[in-house]
């Protein structure tokens, strides 16, 4: 069944109403849904004994032969690895003029201290395996599943980027869920459309302590547009789809240097 729905309700002209209607689709029964996109963020994101492998093999230093230039060192790692938009650009300018912490790949030193722990995920559709990947984003290196963005987030860069096939759940089904096994390192979730990424001003659903879990049930809502609203006009529609450009401004990578 369609419906024809009239957002526009000061006009009263026939063309004033073709161009404010929107087209809805109620056939929900056979609807399978896409589940959101889940981003996490450890509390912690130092592995204390990577850390100190990678203090002492780049600047060769211990905490035994030189405790002062040793946590000079860690301190850096631990801003690489915690970088924030949000919170701690300002505590790099005691870097800034330091030689022995140039050209180094700041990218490839926050994967290389990440804490190895493996996020536990039960999904309601066991057929479904969850991939996590490594993403840099505006509050530093995450995971994530369920992201088609993610892949301009990709921290494996000599690694190519395959995008899984996104969770589903079907209407009639009596259970969409999952279930994350936090561990032994507390986190920080993000949940978000699969077409959108985790930002620094992005609210987070909470953080979650050691061996606690995240649970999450997904319900379905049922109203969806029709294709055909992809025809109409963005101003008609009031809205954007992903692969539409906001703006006709230029498009410009950004790339992470440390001066």
């Amino acid at each position: 069944m369609v419906a024809l729905v009239n957002l526009d309700f000061e006009c009263v002209r026939w063309c004033s109403l073709l161009r404010a209607q929107s087209i809805f689709q109620r056939d929900y029964r056979s609807w399978w849904t896409t589940f959101p996109a889940i981003t996490a963020c450890f509390l912690d994101r130092v592995q204390p004994d990577k850390a100190r492998e990678l203090v002492e093999d780049t600047w060769n230093v211990t905490e035994e032969s030189d405790p002062v230039k040793y946590s000079y060192y860690y301190e850096f790692i631990e801003l690489i690895a915690d970088v924030s938009f949000r919170d701690n650009l300002q505590n790099f300018w005691k870097y800034q003029a330091d030689e022995t912490v140039k050209d180094i790949d700041l990218l490839e030193l926050a994967l290389s201290v990440h804490p190895s722990s493996v996020l536990q995920v039960i999904v309601s559709n066991n057929e479904h395996e969850v991939h996590w990947s490594p993403v840099m984003t505006e509050v530093g290196m995450c995971l994530t599943f369920n992201s088609v963005y993610a892949e301009f987030q990709h921290m494996l860069q000599e690694v190519g980027w395959t995008q899984f096939q996104l969770l589903q759940c079907h209407y009639h089904s009596g259970q969409c869920s999952v279930r994350i096994d936090s561990m032994n390192n507390g986190v920080r979730y993000f949940i978000h459309s699969p077409y959108e990424i985790s930002t620094a001003i992005s609210n987070p659903t909470g953080e979650v302590l050691p061996g606690e879990e995240l649970i999450i049930d997904y319900k379905v809502v049922e109203i969806q547009a029709s294709p055909s609203v992809k025809s109409l006009r963005s101003e008609q529609r009031r809205c954007k789809y992903p692969d539409e450009w906001i703006s006709d401004s230029i498009r410009v990578g950004i790339r992470l240097l440390f001066p």
